[in-house]
């Protein structure tokens, strides 16, 4: 079976970048801020069981944000504490129940606390990283910037960052080539980190990506559990063509991750409650393209998870989108994916329509199978276990 060889650090700054994507004052929010908390800690001199640790929680540390208002008010540069508090507080129960990240949560949950004598050095860094990422104006030459940002945490050191912190930082000031390799993103957080960069565990794959199905699913209301319902409807259908197990987990797996790219839409795309217009249509249809591109960024061996979870709006007549695949470049698994997406999808209630009946839904896909849409002999698979399906779909949907 597929071995996927993933570089944990690169994986975490690879979803987390699908955040930072539709706002200029975010744009590679998170992977500067793992690069400065980085310096930072170097200049601290942690051990490098410190600075592997806090190169993780850098990378997770606005894993809660779920929507682009509450990613907004964090732009002041020091913002009220209830308008931060909650995207601290979500991170932390996202992370503190999984194997892989539950030893970065407190960090998360800490990073923007005041300084304190109680206050652990790993939030407190992180802290003051996201604020020089605030700072800094991505127009302007970060070197011409950097004597106003010495000014502005001489002023705050021991009310709201850490002194030690604030002294580090003076030091890595005056480091020309820390801030020029900011400017052009020659990021050095992972650096000879070889212990985050192995082959992924099923267990670890499926962990990661339940963990971002939540956050998928959450930026929308309408479809509070999509990733999940899709995911079961998938292994459903998986099972029921006598795939191996293995291979029916990673088709859940892409199941989850089908519409990650959904992170880099806008919210007002996402919460539209009602069928989008062509302009937002266009917009909307990136999301599977960021979709390929951060699946295929967690490592070697990732890229056919890649294609089974974001060619699910690819047509077997070449009209699809985003890559115009044909049929002889569509994979089974592909095609299973995005006849469970669209089967789910039909019974899934919208704000402008109510969830459609099965047989209404077998009508709709009989549709598009002779449209040369979806392929033929999955879509019988899934019109001859409607009813299971749906209710499987219903059952999902109460699950939230």
């Amino acid at each position: 079976m597929f071995k996927i060889e993933a570089d944990l650090i690169s994986t975490i700054a690879s979803f987390s970048r699908a955040g930072d994507l539709n706002n200029l004052t975010f744009l590679a929010h998170t992977e500067r801020v793992a690069h400065i908390s980085f310096g930072l800690g170097k200049m601290l001199k942690l051990s490098q069981a410190e600075l592997n640790e806090l190169t993780i929680s850098s990378l997770l540390h606005d894993v809660g944000i779920m929507t682009d208002q509450e990613q907004l008010h964090l732009a002041d540069l020091e913002p009220q504490a209830d308008k931060v508090s909650p995207h601290c507080r979500r991170g932390y129960e996202l992370l503190k129940s999984t194997k892989t990240f539950g030893a970065y949560a407190m960090h998360v949950l800490k990073h923007h606390d005041y300084h304190s004598a109680d206050l652990e050095i790993i939030p407190a860094i992180i802290h003051a990283a996201d604020r020089v990422d605030i700072l800094l104006r991505k127009e302007r030459y970060a070197l011409s910037q950097v004597d106003r940002l010495k000014q502005y945490f001489s002023s705050k050191a021991g009310k709201v960052f850490s002194p030690d912190v604030v002294d580090a930082l003076q030091g890595l000031a005056n480091l020309p080539s820390f801030w020029l390799d900011l400017e052009y993103e020659q990021y050095h957080y992972a650096d000879n980190v070889e212990e985050f960069r192995r082959a992924l565990s099923i267990d670890e794959l499926e962990e990661l990506a339940q963990m971002m199905a939540v956050l998928v699913d959450s930026k929308s209301p309408f479809t509070a559990r999509h990733s999940e319902c899709v995911t079961q409807t998938a292994g459903f259908m998986a099972e029921k063509l006598n795939m191996p197990k293995e291979k029916v987990r990673l088709i859940r797996v892409a199941g989850l991750l089908h519409d990650i790219g959904k992170l880099a839409i806008p919210d007002e795309i996402l919460l539209y409650p009602g069928p989008l217009s062509k302009e937002q249509m266009d917009v909307m249809k990136q999301h599977t393209y960021h979709s390929y591109h951060l699946i295929s960024g967690i490592g070697p061996g990732a890229e056919h998870l890649a294609r089974w979870a974001a060619f699910h709006h690819e047509r077997l007549d070449g009209t699809g989108y985003p890559f115009r695949l044909s049929a002889r470049e569509l994979e089974q698994e592909s095609r299973l994916i995005a006849v469970a997406d669209m089967t789910q999808s039909l019974l899934e209630a919208r704000p402008y329509r109510d969830g459609m009946p099965p047989d209404k839904v077998t009508e709709i896909l009989k549709e598009r199978v002779l449209a040369k849409h979806l392929d033929p002999t999955l879509a019988d698979l899934a019109i001859s276990h409607m009813d299971d399906i749906a209710e499987l779909v219903q059952a999902c949907g109460k699950a939230s």
